[in-house]
């Protein structure tokens, strides 16, 4: 087998193997960015949700009296107090993944 010959059939191998490769990315990267978008819907969907919820609080504030207004709004405090420090439910906390800190320059902070 001549060098010619050698460099041409290491030519049609190198284009055959790449092909299958890039098509392989291909899919890998529409893979990933159908699942970037389907969480990015996620996140919006939560986010009008929450939208929708507080302004049905609202609705509901507006429709008491004075006197009521004041007694939900300092049970709410009351609450916030009570349960700012409360742990998680011992299964969430044994079942939840590490949280990883994010390592931070003393510069940057």
């Amino acid at each position: 087998m001549n060098i010619k010959q050698f460099v041409l059939l290491l030519f049609i191998l190198g284009t055959a193997a790449g092909t299958s490769s890039c098509h392989k990315w291909s899919v890998r990267h529409k893979q990933k960015r159908d699942m970037r978008e389907r969480e990015r819907q996620q996140r919006e969907k939560e986010k009008e949700a929450q939208e929708a919820y507080q302004e049905a609080v609202k609705a509901h504030a507006s429709h008491q009296s004075k006197r009521t207004k004041k007694e939900m709004k300092r049970n709410y405090k009351k609450a916030e107090r009570y349960n700012y420090h409360k742990k998680e439910f011992f299964l969430k906390r044994w079942f939840k993944g590490k949280k990883r800190r994010k390592h931070v320059s003393p510069e940057t902070s």
